[in-house]
């Protein structure tokens, strides 16, 4: 099955065989460095499992390739159409400029023929002058290969609406936005980040907690940004039986599906597709119609949409 991808980290999803030979460890260590291999106490602990990779990533050279092999990954897993996203402000460490991280992303996503996009994150806890410097490089590449920002970070730490003013001006810049809630925080959240003007929301699972969440989902046209096998990881639930997932889906909210982070939760959209129809008895049906979703709130122009349509509904 063709397959459109709207949620994924970068960062969580390097191969462990690049980060064994960049960081010249073994297999084996990589891949207890940079996967989880039993559930998390809480989403800090599963975010702890990005500090290899994100050492790895301050040179031109091995962000272009991690970029090119996430592509390649994705190729695999049937996707026709990925928007990716990162925090350009941790890729730093070495001396390069934001400039050079985001023409080096780029340039490894350009060599496999499929089609991305970039998301550039704001990292909660970072300075009002860091996140805002991430709006100003969305303005500058939006359109040429970056298509929107996202908040991402500590959610339960850092409330969204702590935000509202670099919203405010990305709103004014024209910038398109998701922003992560409703994962590590309540209902409330998704909520807030909803009032900011998101009309994509990153997990935003707990929304199911309240009512008055859920209509104005269905009032304001929201896409939920599933990320079932993330959750898990970060023990929102014990399995996958409990997961909303379903419940969302036959309520008749706009829901997609996606990894997260390929690496740091072991999967792939086509595992994840299995695990659902296993467990919820999702048909093709079904994940045709997410993926359509999918297509539908991209953050791409009306012939890109039409364009992969056609691919998915061959």
């Amino acid at each position: 099955m063709k397959k459109v991808e709207l949620h994924l980290h970068l960062d969580g999803s390097i191969r462990p065989t690049t980060i064994s030979e960049l960081l010249n460890i073994s297999l084996e260590e990589a891949i207890n460095l940079s996967t989880l291999k039993t559930k998390s106490k809480s989403l800090k602990e599963y975010l702890d499992k990005f500090d290899i990779p994100l050492k790895i990533m301050q040179t031109k050279e091995n962000l272009e390739r991690v970029s090119y092999e996430l592509t390649e990954d994705l190729l695999k897993d049937d996707v026709i159409y990925a928007e990716i996203r990162f925090a350009p402000n941790k890729h730093l460490e070495q001396g390069l400029t934001l400039e050079e991280v985001i023409k080096s992303v780029l340039k490894g996503l350009s060599k496999v023929k499929i089609k991305t996009n970039l998301i550039l994150c704001m990292m909660r806890g970072d300075s009002f002058e860091d996140n805002l410097k991430i709006i100003k490089l969305a303005k500058k590449y939006l359109n040429n290969g970056v298509v929107a920002i996202d908040l991402a970070g500590n959610e339960a730490a850092y409330p969204v609406m702590e935000y509202k003013e670099l919203f405010d001006i990305a709103k004014k810049e024209g910038i398109p936005f998701t922003i992560h809630a409703g994962e590590a925080d309540n209902a409330k959240s998704v909520k807030n980040a909803i009032n900011l003007g998101a009309k994509r929301i990153g997990h935003g699972v707990r929304a199911i907690e309240d009512e008055e969440t859920i209509n104005l989902i269905k009032e304001k046209n929201i896409t939920l940004e599933i990320c079932p096998k993330s959750n898990l990881d970060t023990n929102m639930y014990d399995n996958l039986k409990e997961h909303p997932i379903k419940k969302l889906y036959n309520m008749g909210l706009n829901i997609t599906i996606n990894t997260d982070n390929r690496t740091v939760s072991n999967t792939t959209l086509t595992k994840t597709y299995k695990d659902l129809i296993d467990v919820f008895n999702f048909t093709d049906q079904d994940l045709i119609n997410m993926n359509i979703n999918a297509i539908n709130c991209a953050f791409i122009t009306l012939n890109e949409k039409q364009g992969l349509l056609k691919q998915l509904i061959k």
